[in-house]
């Protein structure tokens, strides 16, 4: 049987296969014969070309006679020895089936095209029609007729493939209408590829990703169930993808584009398989038997602008990563300053690529970011169609995974860093007598029978007060024998603890908000890929797949946005008329007589001048009254180091024999593998004599030489958060104008960890492409990392943080943190800030009397304190029985600072 009446499956190079055709059997000599030169029958030619168009226009054994119905119209076409006008593989009075000799390069470069496009313009596609017998009839618009597309919808919808701009997915000689500016119009034919031609060597080659070897015809159909027929239907075959390429010819041809490329992929229906079993096909995502059938339009940038964009990407990329690279150096350098680090060790080597990893994070960020928004914004907001997606998004998942793990191994050296600092409190208060345990009575106060007034407390009038002097009172183990009470160092140690974990931005806020902006009010709706902005879709018409790159740039604005926002409103509006976390634990360290004395480094650290300016915090009512009045008078000194500055927060660049020198004094306090021995620590006076070393230090009366000067950092060095002076010798204390302490917390690293809760958002959407499940894990992952945060800071309460008088500073029973999301519960308080510290210490104190009282007896006294805009309520039992005096003294002191006190004692 010639092999002109067989019909092969779609792909298959062999003959095994064939099917014979009864419908080639019958026409196809006929065809041949005239469509000849001699007889030239035009319609007899459009018949043949139907035919080799049947047989996927195959190229095998084009020069054997009766080979196949495409090599016998090769072979008519060359009989023809004249062309077309302007087309030069156009033989007369023959269909144009194939683009001959022409590179298919060439062919999809040409420039002819004069229309300029712009978004929303429509796409005029004409569609030359034939019967299967060769009768032309007649050209149809695409658009409106929707012949293209198997998949039918509502014309709403399969007209939105034809509204240029649109990338369109929905799941016959064809002319592209072209009207130029003189408003002629004309007819340019648009090439098609054919995915299952065969070449002469018998290769798929219009599969091959370069164009080189394409093989362009001029004719496709989209289902033939007549070539596969033998006496009953063997096989049908259709257009399973239709793809519409546009390409635009760049930006300095805004508007202009190359002939569009028509993509055709065939396959299969064997009815030796699928009869009887119900397969039918349908459409895409909708598969039954795995057949389904797509048309789409899709617009590409040329190779040349999409080698542009990759090669400004890796030039962006490489440049900020120097940049970074450089920065990390610099500040591997200052750490080696700070740490007394002299010379090349492993440390330094991994310091420098936990710089590198934070900096080069950094850079991803930025420049994924940077194109993301200006592919955003350029594309949307052009008017001429000039610029198209990229045709490979792959660069953003690789950056944008490879930024998200290099920054969580900047927050991991983070909390590896704030969980290694040595945290000392310098206890100011000197005991009022030799011993605490010399004192045998403890005076209370017993409900009076009239209240206490302002100005009764400053004219030095006492309230009618009942003394009892208890002959059996029990007294703490921590307090004997010093003569200083230990709860005040608790209160501080506590203090700090609340603030470890607090931020400038509240992750569950921002993440639920992003959510709600994003998906709620529409706002990823602008990530489609058609240029247009709409804030909502509608079900009726064609809405385009989102674009990964768009939803990229969208999500990074929204959470800048509110970050922005929550930053500066927690800095000019809540922490200046509410409160502000660190600015109290300052102040509350002054209210309590104890300093702050940060290491982070071995040469470098963080300083809160806690010193009174009372010069004592543990005092009787009467000292309360000298104070009060020495406040109202101006009498006492500033909080700061100079009695003539209020400049309490420091910066401390140290000699490098000031550690040496705590190295000495703790030394009796460490085991022989160095780790700190807690019965030996609590058994000396370790804690004692550090203590009095580093007060000696902050007093500048050390006998070994150890001095320092107040300056303030340069402009350079706040810049680059450094310094450049050499401190061997002489430390430096830089004022500290912002709590730069909150550096070793998380409140001074905000912008690490939002950008990388930024990340991790939009790496789980990019991977996903949902907003809750991107929501859920990030806050979820922010969640474990604050209570990580947490529970290692809990373990880091080592022996050297010491209230000076040798007890131990682990107070994990006093640590109390209320938490929202993961989060402490920073800058939430009712209160005002003064008094809800003053509501600390009054609680404290009920707690610490509550373990040496008596129990089961009722109520005995109610304080009631004003403060500022705040007010205190505290109720104690007499089973929780307080130090009254104690009590009002803490609050008398505290409340110095804003000069409005008002105490009723019933």
């Amino acid at each position: 049987m010639p092999t002109l009446y067989q019909i092969y499956p779609v792909g298959d190079t062999s003959t095994s296969s064939a099917t014979t055709s009864a419908y080639f059997s019958s026409q196809a000599m006929a065809a041949v014969a005239f469509c000849s030169a001699s007889y030239g029958n035009l319609t007899a030619c459009q018949l043949l070309a139907n035919l080799c168009t049947l047989q996927l226009q195959r190229l095998v054994n084009q020069n054997v006679r009766s080979g196949s119905a495409c090599a016998e119209f090769i072979n008519l076409e060359s009989q023809r020895t004249s062309s077309r006008p302007g087309f030069a593989s156009w033989a007369a009075n023959m269909p144009w089936l194939y683009y001959g000799s022409q590179q298919a390069s060439l062919v999809l470069a040409d420039t002819s095209l004069t229309a300029t496009y712009a978004s929303g313009s429509t796409l005029n596609l004409y569609l030359g029609t034939y019967s299967l017998s060769g009768q032309f009839q007649g050209f149809q618009n695409a658009s409106a007729t929707n012949q293209l597309q198997l998949c039918k919808d509502t014309l709403a919808v399969m007209q939105a493939a034809f509204r240029f701009g649109t990338t369109y997915l929905q799941e016959v000689n064809i002319f592209f209408y072209d009207e130029t500016d003189g408003g002629i119009p004309k007819l340019l034919p648009v090439p098609v590829l054919n995915t299952a031609l065969l070449d002469s060597t018998n290769t798929l080659v219009n599969t091959q990703t370069s164009n080189t070897n394409w093989q362009l015809t001029r004719r496709f159909f989209l289902v033939d169930n007549v070539a596969g027929k033998t006496s009953l239907t063997d096989q049908v075959r259709y257009a399973q993808s239709i793809q519409l390429t546009i390409t635009p010819q760049g930006t300095t041809q805004a508007g202009l584009i190359y002939p569009p490329l028509l993509t055709i992929t065939y396959a299969d229906l064997k009815a030796s398989k699928y009869y009887g079993t119900g397969a039918s096909v349908k459409v895409k995502p909708h598969t039954c038997l795995g057949i389904f059938v797509s048309f789409s339009v899709a617009y590409k940038q040329t190779s040349s602008t999409s080698s542009q964009f990759t090669e400004n990407l890796r030039i962006a990329m490489g440049v900020l990563s120097a940049v970074g690279f450089c920065y990390a150096v610099l500040r591997t350098w200052f750490w080696a300053r700070r740490a007394g680090v002299l010379s090349l060790d492993a440390v330094l080597v991994f310091k420098l690529l936990a710089y590198s990893a934070s900096a080069f994070a950094n850079a991803f960020f930025i420049t994924i970011f940077g194109i993301a928004f200006y592919q955003l914004v350029m594309y949307k907001n052009q008017g001429i169609f000039m610029l198209t997606l990229p045709s490979d998004d792959t660069f953003l998942l690789s950056y944008l995974a490879s930024a998200t793990v290099l920054k969580f191994i900047d927050l991991v050296h983070i909390f590896a860093m704030q969980c290694t600092v040595d945290i000392y409190l310098i206890d100011w208060e000197r005991p009022s007598q030799p011993s605490a345990a010399a004192q045998s009575t403890t005076s209370y106060f017993y409900p009076p029978k009239e209240h206490l007034e302002k100005g009764d407390l400053l004219s030095g009038r006492l309230p009618d007060v009942e003394i009892q002097k208890p002959t059996n009172t029990p007294v703490s183990n921590g307090v004997s024998g010093t003569g200083v009470p230990i709860w005040r160092t608790v209160l501080v140690a506590n203090e700090w603890n609340e603030i470890q974990a607090c931020r400038k931005t509240y992750p569950t806020f921002t993440i639920f908000v992003a959510m709600l902006i994003l998906g709620v009010i529409g706002i990823e709706n602008i990530a489609s890929r058609d240029p247009f902005v709409s804030l909502s879709t509608n079900p009726l018409r064609y809405n385009s797949p989102s674009n990964p790159v768009f939803r990229l740039a969208l999500i990074i604005v929204v959470f800048g946005f509110l970050g922005f926002f929550e930053i500066a409103f927690r800095v000019l509006v809540w922490e200046r008329f509410f409160t502000d976390d660190l600015r109290n634990f300052a102040d509350l360290c002054s209210v309590v007589n104890i300093s702050v004395f940060v290491l982070a480094q071995r040469n470098f650290g963080y300083y809160i001048h806690g010193h009174s300016p009372a010069g004592r915090a543990d005092v009787n009512l009467p000292g309360i009254v000298s104070i009060l009045s020495s406040v109202q008078c101006d009498a006492i000194p500033r909080r700061g180091i100079s009695p003539e500055s209020d400049d309490h927060t420091y910066l401390m660049a140290l000699p490098s024999g000031l550690y040496s020198s705590l190295e000495r004094l703790l030394a009796p306090a460490r085991n022989t593998s160095g780790a700190m021995n807690m019965s030996s620590f609590l058994s000396h006076e370790t804690g004692q004599a550090v203590n009095r070393f580093l007060i000696g230090f902050i007093s500048r009366d050390h006998p070994n030489g150890l001095h320092y000067r107040i300056v303030r950092r340069k402009p350079l060095e706040n810049i680059l958060d450094g310094e450049f002076d050499d401190t061997s010798s002489e430390g430096l204390f830089y004022i500290d104008d912002g709590n730069s302490f909150g550096d070793v917390l998380f409140y001074g690293n905000e912008l690490s960890l939002f950008i990388f809760d930024t990340l991790l958002f939009a790496l789980i959407n990019h991977l996903s492409n949902s907003l809750i499940l991107s929501g859920v894990l990030t806050w979820a992952f922010t969640t474990i990392l604050a209570e990580l945060r947490a529970h290692l800071d809990d373990g880091n309460n080592n022996p050297e943080e010491s209230n000076g008088t040798g007890e131990n500073l682990n107070n994990k029973n006093f640590h109390k943190q209320r938490r929202i999301g993961g989060i402490s519960e920073c800058g939430t308080r009712s209160h005002h800030a003064h008094t809800d510290t003053a509501n600390k210490i009054a609680k404290t104190n009920c707690q610490t009397a509550a373990k040496h009282g008596e129990s089961g007896q009722e109520p005995r006294f109610r304080i009631r304190q004003e403060c500022g805009r705040g007010q205190l309520l505290t109720v104690c039992r007499r089973s929780q029985r307080v130090q009254a005096a104690e009590t009002v003294r803490y609050l008398f002191i505290y409340c110095q600072f804003t000069g409005k006190v008002k105490m009723d004692i019933k």
